[in-house]
């Protein structure tokens, strides 16, 4: 019913997912796919970004990340991180939906990651 809901919307979905190797850390995982993720959307001119909070010290990382690619002109200095808390904004919810519709494709069932397609662009790396 909730991918159904989030497919009603005229919303695209950029999704970046690395498998990694099995002694990748998950940090370092999750650092890849911010970092194309950050990449991906500058260049659909989206310079607004709102990520959940994972609290201050990794808060801080990311903050840290994206100035880091600033430096190595990666990004642009238009592209600007915030964080909220999750239970605190709602549109948050749309990308934990879309995170199990991809999951549960991954893992044997594509029914939910099809109803998405049309509006899906899913990046391995």
């Amino acid at each position: 019913m909730i991918t159904h809901a989030v497919a009603g919307y005229d919303l695209e979905h950029l999704v970046v997912v690395r498998a990694g190797a099995a002694n990748d850390r998950p940090e370092r995982r999750r650092r890849k796919c911010l970092e194309r993720l950050l990449h991906e959307l500058e260049t659909k001119a989206v310079d607004d970004i709102v990520l959940e909070s994972r609290g201050p010290a990794d808060d801080r990382r990311d903050i840290e990340m994206l100035n880091a690619l600033r430096g190595q002109h990666y990004l642009s200095t238009a592209t600007r991180l915030t964080h909220v808390v999750g239970r605190l904004e709602p549109m948050l919810w749309i990308p934990d939906a879309v995170c199990g519709a991809i999951t549960s494709a991954r893992t044997g069932d594509p029914g939910l990651q099809a109803i998405l397609k049309d509006r899906l662009t899913l990046i391995d790396i």
